[in-house]
């Protein structure tokens, strides 16, 4: 979540008392003569009573705003240019918080903000129509519990099409050593051992059987379930970018070569889809501020933009870190 202000021009009246004289002082609302006391703002002259905002139509007194030569009042200038909470629908002036989905959000309203577990939006009535709450603890929005997947043949076709895909780019997979299940999210972090954060996704277990020179591979991917589809793709393509490497690396990567090229992964899959959750998902992977997922993902992602896939998999097998 990033820090913003809004900035706006303040503009002081000036005002001026005059007493009328030989030399005509015209008032710019009514074009008439002014005699007496009148006020001048931006070199133009009105009647006291005849400076007047442009959107409700009453009398300025003190502090005014101007936009595109027309002035409003501070309430009236605050309702209509100043932005509006995604919360709460009031102008925020000052500081305020957004986030990677662009809601705008009162800082005042940071510290009671309920989160969806799986996107990231602040759950409220205004931005994702409220949301439910799983029996494992997670707060998911109305938005991603409308399109969730339960069903274990959908989350099957999902690996076998992320696995299609990635074997055009060179990374092959036999499927028979690969399962796949979906969890929820306690029985997730246990599974992990806790190693991970609550905002685990994924995990990827292992088994290597050492047969004379061979080795016999088995995998059992963990992924979370009762979420929307791109996200459940995203963190097959993630995890079988671990299964890859226990198969083809005769080494141990950096923590941050190993994650980060696992959501390079997630990337290049997500790339080819024209979904906008597909594209919220590459921005989220891309802002994210873990030191190891989000700095590694940053930093493979710079190297090898516009590089072959295959430059990327021949530097893994090479390098340790990045």
């Amino acid at each position: 979540m990033q820090k913003f202000f809004i900035k706006y021009i303040l503009f002081i009246v000036i005002i001026l008392v005059g007493v009328c004289n030989a030399q005509e002082v015209i008032c710019n609302h009514c074009s008439k003569n002014i005699i007496g006391e009148y006020i001048v703002v931006d070199g133009n002259a009105y009647h006291k009573n005849h400076f007047k905002c442009a959107n409700c139509g009453n009398t300025i007194n003190g502090q005014y705003y101007s936009s595109n030569t027309k002035y409003y009042d501070e309430k009236c200038y605050s309702k209509i240019f100043l932005p509006k909470c995604s919360i709460c629908n009031e102008p925020i002036s000052g500081e305020y918080l957004i986030d990677s989905f662009g809601m705008k959000i009162h800082k005042h309203h940071e510290n009671n903000l309920i989160r969806c577990d799986n996107c990231n939006r602040a759950i409220s009535d205004k931005t994702t129509n409220g949301g439910v709450k799983y029996e494992d603890g997670r707060n998911i929005c109305n938005v991603c519990f409308k399109y969730k997947i339960s069903s274990k043949s959908e989350y099957q076709n999902s690996l076998s099409k992320i696995a299609h895909r990635l074997n055009n780019y060179g990374m092959t997979f036999n499927l028979k050593t690969v399962n796949l299940e979906s969890v929820n999210l306690k029985e997730l972090q246990e599974i992990s051992a806790n190693m991970y954060s609550n905002n685990i996704k994924g995990y990827t277990y292992t088994q290597i059987e050492s047969i004379g020179s061979r080795r016999r591979f088995q995998h059992t991917i963990y992924v979370l379930n009762n979420i929307p589809l791109e996200y459940i793709e995203s963190t097959i393509a993630h995890e079988l970018m671990h299964v890859w490497m226990s198969e083809n690396l005769n080494h141990k990567l950096s923590s941050q070569l190993e994650e980060g090229s696992c959501n390079y992964i997630s990337y290049t899959y997500l790339k080819a889809e024209s979904s906008n959750t597909a594209r919220d998902i590459i921005k989220q992977l891309y802002e994210n501020p873990d030191n190891i997922y989000g700095d590694g993902y940053r930093k493979v992602y710079d190297r090898f933009k516009g590089e072959s896939f295959n430059d990327f998999l021949e530097y893994l097998k090479k390098n340790k870190s990045i």
